[in-house]
């Protein structure tokens, strides 16, 4: 038996570890011996991709755990997307290139074992499609009847940043093209103050000053689904903070920031809950009222 806190362990310091197979060098994770498979796990913290190449001899089935993975198959342009929860074949001689976007765990079974992978040399074309990151794109819903189903839930935290024009600072988004305040998700080890106080950091470049929480944001009906098959039920904390120091630039999650008039604000293009969390900004502003949504 391979316990999951021994693998976990394992891919904490490498993105690949193989479970069952014969294998010519040592790698942390213990294995099954095995002559004619390699069953193996890959995971991706960040964005990632493979040197091109086709096996000789073995065939490849792969099932994607988590995350999203595309494929360009080189002899003929064609792009091939799978995300969390397909399982696909690849056949020997398929000549391919591969990149994978982070969060990505995939299960990969080959069959036979042996090494007969064959690199190969490739265009100008297929390098910069490696080196480009996969694009996600998203979709809000709001006490939608058409909503998908949720499979994932995320705690969040969230920055109102309002300068002494009574200017909010907002970030457009690169996956849906709509406005919002800058922000993420938690990670482990992570409160979610700190949560906060790292996503401005990344996202625009600010160091911040949490002050005090605008309001908390726990409706089941705002979904959020992702073009990788994630479907999000979200709730977070929107935090009221201060620029303490740092220069403006935003990450490649975003792809332009702006100063706006608090009253003017909603009427850019964004949410319907992000809209909601700009009125509760307002009003914190004005009355010192804490919304608890």
């Amino acid at each position: 038996m391979i316990g999951n806190k021994e693998i976990e362990s394992a891919l904490a310091s490498t993105n690949r570890q193989y479970l069952v197979g014969q294998l010519d060098r040592p790698q942390k994770l213990k294995h099954i011996e095995g002559s004619n498979l390699e069953i193996g796990i890959s995971s991706y913290n960040d964005f990632t991709h493979e040197a091109p190449h086709y096996h000789t001899q073995a065939n490849e089935y792969i099932y994607v755990i988590s995350g999203m993975t595309e494929y360009l198959e080189v002899e003929t342009g064609t792009e091939y997307r799978f995300k969390k929860g397909d399982f696909y074949k690849i056949p020997p001689g398929f000549h391919y290139a591969q990149k994978s976007k982070p969060g990505t765990t995939i299960l990969f079974v080959k069959s036979p074992s042996g090494n007969d992978k064959q690199e190969i040399e490739v265009s100008k074309i297929v390098n910069d499609w490696l080196n480009t990151k996969i694009k996600t794109t998203r979709l809000d819903f709001t006490n939608k009847n058409d909503a998908p189903a949720v499979n994932s839930i995320r705690p969040a935290a969230a920055v109102g940043i309002v300068n002494e024009n009574e200017e909010i600072l907002l970030l457009e988004r690169r996956d849906s093209g709509k406005w919002t305040m800058p922000g993420g998700t938690l990670e482990i080890g992570e409160d979610l103050k700190t949560c906060a106080i790292r996503e401005v950091q990344e996202e625009l470049g600010y160091t911040v000053e949490v002050t005090d929480f605008i309001g908390t944001y726990t409706n089941p009906e705002h979904i959020i689904a992702y073009s990788d098959g994630e479907v999000r039920q979200e709730f977070a904390i929107l935090y009221k903070g201060t620029i303490k120091s740092g220069n403006p630039r935003i990450d490649d999650e975003s792809t332009a920031y702006k100063w706006i008039k608090l009253e003017k604000a909603t009427e850019l293009p964004m949410a319907e809950s992000q809209k909601q969390r700009i009125l509760d900004v307002i009003d914190f502003q004005k009355e010192g009222v804490r919304a608890l949504r």
